[in-house]
């Protein structure tokens, strides 16, 4: 299992999350979700100079991961998981929630089939962008990427996959939301807190 630094996309913004991309997972999926969460307190101890020991992490699923050092219970860093087959995507950070998600690039599904999912769950400007996609190759990619973003930002905001309304893209809009760059065939995005970018500490 090896664990590496990963960035936002494009210029490097201060305000985001930290965020570590961690390789060579077990194909299953329980031992993978233990692999990951220790790699996440090896992280996190690192971070907040304690032993791996001191920290533990929930592990309920569909819940964003929750922090105890010492047995007490930390109120930061925020924290998100996003798995891949074999991978996945860490994501923590001390201004508010945070959330991260890793998509694998599926050309095994039909277009009409994923514009059709689309047209459920994303936006309709994000449903017209993808539409206009010509080649198939740059579409898969662009669906995963998008699909990426929205499932990020409803986790940063602690909702389930839930159809796209206006009122939910309401409720999404303080939210800060950028592309991780990772290697070709997957895509990732995490979310966060707008707000976080202008509290003086």
């Amino acid at each position: 299992m090896q664990v590496q630094h990963c960035f936002v996309d494009g210029e490097s913004l201060h305000t985001a999350p930290q965020l570590r991309l961690v390789q060579g997972l077990s194909h299953d999926r329980e031992q993978a979700r233990l692999q990951v969460r220790a790699a996440l307190r090896s992280c996190l101890a690192q971070d907040l100079g304690c032993p791996e020991a001191a920290l533990q992490i929930s592990n309920q699923r569909n819940e964003a991961p929750h922090l105890w050092l010492y047995g007490e219970r930390l109120g930061q860093p925020f924290c998100s998981i996003s798995h891949a087959p074999g991978l996945a995507l860490l994501a923590w950070h001390d201004g508010g929630p945070v959330g991260v998600d890793i998509q694998a690039v599926n050309d095994g599904v039909s277009r009409r089939e994923l514009l059709a999912v689309a047209q459920i769950f994303l936006a309709p400007n994000a449903v017209q962008a993808l539409d206009g996609v010509a080649q198939d190759a740059l579409f898969f990619k662009a669906f995963a990427s998008a699909w990426a973003t929205q499932e990020a930002r409803l986790k940063c905001a602690g909702v389930g996959l839930v159809e796209w309304s206006a009122e939910l893209e309401t409720s999404l809009a303080c939210l800060q939301c950028t592309p991780v760059a990772l290697a070709d065939g997957y895509a990732g995005t995490v979310a966060w807190h707008r707000r976080s970018d202008h509290v003086d500490h």
